[in-house]
């Protein structure tokens, strides 16, 4: 595991992640939103805070639906489990809280023996918005 130190950057990406509650950001995207608002931080930096706080359970990882894009990082302030719903539209990510979800994880351990890494497992669609959208 990496060094027990804090820096002011590391503590910056953390609040950014912090800020931006449920929303979903590419490394890419953090290191940009810091920039902008004037802090002098390498993209490296960034990088290496963003996987230390994956480390601590801080921040979740999702995996890109293709290839070519890039993970996205999510603040996990609540450290409980759940599904998570990603529009491919817009890329917003979205926690799945129900009963119903709740019904399916168990029906998976119940009928097939299945136990669902809830932090890797994201259902792909379309949000409302994008849904509006394309029947428009």
């Amino acid at each position: 595991m990496r060094g027990a130190y804090q820096t002011k950057q590391q503590d910056a990406v953390a609040a950014l992640f912090n800020r931006r509650g449920e929303e979903c950001l590419t490394a890419e995207e953090a290191y940009q939103a810091l920039s902008a608002r004037g802090l002098e931080i390498g993209k490296t930096t960034v990088y290496r805070a963003i996987a230390r706080l994956c480390e601590e359970g801080a921040l979740r990882r999702y995996a890109p639906q293709d290839s070519g894009d890039a993970a996205r990082y999510q603040l996990n302030p609540c450290r409980e489990s759940h599904l998570h719903i990603r529009c491919v539209q817009c890329g917003a990510l979205a926690h799945l809280h129900c009963e119903e979800a709740e019904a399916f994880k168990k029906h998976l351990t119940l009928h097939h023996g299945f136990e669902l890494d809830e932090g890797q497992t994201v259902l792909s669609g379309l949000c409302e918005q994008c849904a509006s959208k394309k029947r428009k």
